[in-house]
């Protein structure tokens, strides 16, 4: 059984995916380094060389290969849950944990960063992240357990996790 941390950018899917991963003793990977690996090149250049269709073509390959690994924490990119058969192949054999977060919070975590290639620039508008968690927002809430993980720390969301991660497989329930 895999746990599918899926959520917008800056919500903490790979750090807390780290974090989970030793506390659990599972293995951890992350889909977006792992296209970058294969296609050796950054996500940034591929939407900019291939454009975001093509990226997601890509990211779709990448997730059916990967969902057939088990006892392994899986950090998908935040658009990954865009394409429904992207979930179909994950949740096969997992569990999805779509991590959230303010707004703000999630400003405050990706300002500066160049390497988010569906926001326009280093500096977004915290209307511009609006936007696209609405627009994703019934996508998201495709999910097994959520977290918010705007005011805890990521050691407190894996811990988290883990607690509703192991109620889930006793009881076979879904929050």
């Amino acid at each position: 059984m895999n746990i599918i941390l899926t959520g917008f950018m800056g919500t903490g899917k790979t750090t807390i995916g780290k974090i989970l991963s030793q506390i659990m003793s599972m293995r951890f990977c992350d889909v977006d380094s792992l296209i970058e690996k294969e296609q050796a090149m950054p996500i940034r250049e591929i939407f900019s060389k291939f454009g975001e269709q093509a990226f997601r073509r890509i990211e779709s390959e990448t997730i059916e290969k990967i969902a057939q690994v088990d006892n392994t924490i899986i950090s998908c990119g935040g658009g990954a849950v865009l394409n429904l058969k992207n979930i179909e192949n994950l949740r096969r054999n997992g569990k999805i944990v779509n991590l959230y977060a303010e707004p703000d919070t999630i400003y405050s975590r990706v300002k500066g960063d160049l390497n988010r290639p569906v926001l326009k620039g280093s500096d977004p508008s915290i209307e511009e992240i609006k936007v696209l968690l609405e627009n994703r927002s019934k996508f998201y809430a495709n999910c097994d357990i959520s977290i918010d993980t705007s005011k805890i720390s990521p050691q407190e969301a894996a811990d988290k996790i883990k607690e509703a991660a192991n109620e889930n497989y006793h009881y076979g329930l879904r929050p």
